[in-house]
């Protein structure tokens, strides 16, 4: 196997707020409408690092971003029939 650079690595945990993580995609050039398009980014932001048991990398976090609709559909667990 060969270690990949991937990008770097942002930590949002459970207890991230609104206002750290606005102003962490602040730095990637990412604004949002309001506080709750914020607050539902975040949340997916959350799912993703559960799912992935690891630091999302900035790359992850502008998708989720640019395409919640798509990360929610990605991060929703269906149990198999």
């Amino acid at each position: 196997p060969v270690m990949v650079e991937t990008g770097r690595e942002i930590i949002a945990g459970q207890y991230s707020g609104i206002s750290g993580f606005s102003h962490i995609m602040g730095k990637m050039e990412v604004r949002f409408s309001s506080r709750e398009e914020a607050s539902e980014i975040l949340e997916l932001v959350r799912y993703a690092n559960v799912e992935s048991q690891k630091p999302l990398v900035e790359d992850e976090l502008l998708f989720i971003a640019k395409y919640p609709k798509i990360a929610k559909k990605l991060l929703t667990l269906t149990p198999l029939a």
